[in-house]
């Protein structure tokens, strides 16, 4: 079944064949029955004209029961993971200089605002954003309906809130025309909460502001929160693969910080510090990025707060990252990685290594993604990120040099170094103003996290420009694709520039 983009699709059906091997081996099985499930359920379709085509399943059967529905869980979670696996980590490098690439490489049109609107990457990016909201959304507004017990429900639908907060936040920062900016008045994305059965014309929205966006997103964020525990019992990629308690406030916090809302992200930062047991700050970066080449069974280190755990996948054609890993389209650019501080472990030969022996040997390839046959987990969100926003935005709300937030600083600066080679601890004679403080704030997050999906974002939303080619504002977020735009008849608007 051929299938158009959300939300102004011509027809949806739930098409969950592509997903089940991914959904089975990451995370973890959420149901040990899965296909079996699937294929007795696939295999009972008729070929009547009034029942769905074979290897199709429709609302009714996903959500007769929890393992089902559980299944279209897994599924928005591996569409969220496909949407993110490259873009999201080479568009926030490779605009700023933290990477660099082949000028013939496509990914080059990241760095200098060349994107146009009928570009194929800015449609995938849209459609699988939306893909995995609409079935976020089946889970939300159908699984209340459902026969099955409360307590999974609850639990589906928590997680569900979660999933689409993630995917909005990431629509709305990349394609909301103000959302980084300040100007929450600006157009955002549609904001599509209802599940689409069929195609209706007169159910096309426009844009909600970004204002709007965010206020959804943080809205599905504590209600989730409301709703989730962190688990006591489950194994580690379980765990960090799947939205718990702190995983919502932790996202929260980054989308208060985006938002400019900083007494939020203090109060949502201070929420996701809460549990000290189970989300640990490594005594060194090198331990949360071993290189490996490990097929399977490498653990998440307890500072990942959510990943996607790829490093169970023994597909070797699920090529994540391999960009960086190969060293021929994508590498970090030795320029930037001269602006660490001598002795600082990020920028070793144990977290830069050689990476694949038949890419050029004069390039390293960082080793957040250098295992050669599992690759690495993919990470969204670790414990030194929301130690930074934190940080950030204490001293944006009080506009002081903040001793809490230099102790924090102080946490990732310090542990970035080996013993007996640790920089003088920062005090509050270190920083004569405001400004200066913010600064090594940002200096660190761009270093602690380079190659994880945030400089371009963490730039633009202090108002600085990604790179000297791309000091038009208006490029600093994509173009809306122009299909959406002609299939609504401008219902959905272009943003300014494109």
């Amino acid at each position: 079944m051929t299938k158009s983009h959300y939300p102004t699709q011509e027809l949806l059906e739930l098409d969950l064949k592509l997903d089940y091997k991914f959904c089975k081996k990451y995370y973890m099985k959420f149901t040990t029955k899965l296909i079996f499930i699937i294929l007795l359920v696939a295999t009972s379709c008729s070929k009547k004209l009034d029942l769905p085509p074979e290897n199709i399943l429709i609302e009714s059967q996903v959500l007769a029961n929890a393992s089902s529905s559980e299944a279209l869980l897994a599924s928005a979670y591996f569409k969220t993971y496909v949407a993110v696996r490259n873009y999201y980590y080479m568009s926030a490098d490779l605009s700023t200089g933290n990477a660099m690439a082949l000028t013939t490489n496509g990914f080059v049109t990241l760095w200098n605002g060349n994107l146009i609107a009928t570009s194929g990457l800015i449609q995938t990016l849209w459609n699988n954003h939306y893909s995995a909201i609409n079935e976020a959304n089946v889970i939300i507004n159908l699984v209340p309906n459902a026969s099955f017990s409360q307590s999974i429900k609850t639990q589906l639908v928590a997680e569900a809130k979660f999933v689409r907060a993630l995917n909005y936040f990431f629509l709305v920062r990349d394609f909301g025309s103000g959302a980084l900016t300040g100007n929450l008045s600006g157009p955002g994305v549609p904001l599509q909460l209802l599940h689409y059965s069929n195609y209706d014309p007169s159910k096309n929205i426009p844009r909600s502001t970004s204002q709007e966006v965010y206020t959804q997103i943080l809205k599905d964020l504590n209600e989730a929160a409301d709703n989730l525990t962190d688990l006591v019992t489950a194994t580690p990629q379980v765990f960090r693969g799947r939205a718990q308690k702190t995983t919502c406030y932790a996202l929260a916090s980054r989308v208060a910080l985006y938002m400019r809302d900083y007494s939020k992200a203090v109060s949502y930062s201070a929420q996701a510090l809460t549990n000290k047991s189970q989300y640990i700050l490594a005594s060194s970066p090198a331990l949360i990025f071993p290189v490996t080449t490990a097929t399977s069974n490498i653990p998440f280190n307890a500072e990942f707060i959510f990943a996607f755990p790829t490093s169970y996948n023994s597909d070797l054609a699920d090529n994540n990252l391999t960009g960086y890993y190969a060293k021929t389209a994508l590498w970090p650019d030795p320029a930037f990685l001269a602006t660490f501080s001598p002795n600082d472990i990020r920028n070793s030969a144990s977290m830069m290594v050689v990476g694949n022996p038949t890419g050029p040997v004069t390039r390293v390839t960082p080793s957040k993604f250098a295992n050669p046959l599992g690759r690495d987990h993919l990470p969204i969100i670790r414990v030194s990120e929301i130690y930074l926003n934190r940080a950030e935005a204490l001293v944006k709300s009080t506009n002081t040099i903040n001793t809490e937030a230099i102790g924090l600083l102080n946490s990732i600066r310090q542990r970035s170094f080996p013993t007996g080679l640790k920089p003088l601890p920062f005090t509050l004679a270190s920083f004569a103003t405001v400004t200066d403080l913010l600064n090594a704030i940002l200096r660190e997050r761009r270093w602690e996290l380079a190659f994880e999906g945030h400089d371009k974002f963490d730039k633009i939303r202090n108002g600085i420009a990604p790179n000297v080619a791309l000091t038009n504002q208006s490029k600093w977020v994509y173009p809306i694709p122009r299909r959406e735009i002609d299939l609504t008849n401008g219902l959905i608007t272009q943003n300014p520039g494109y």
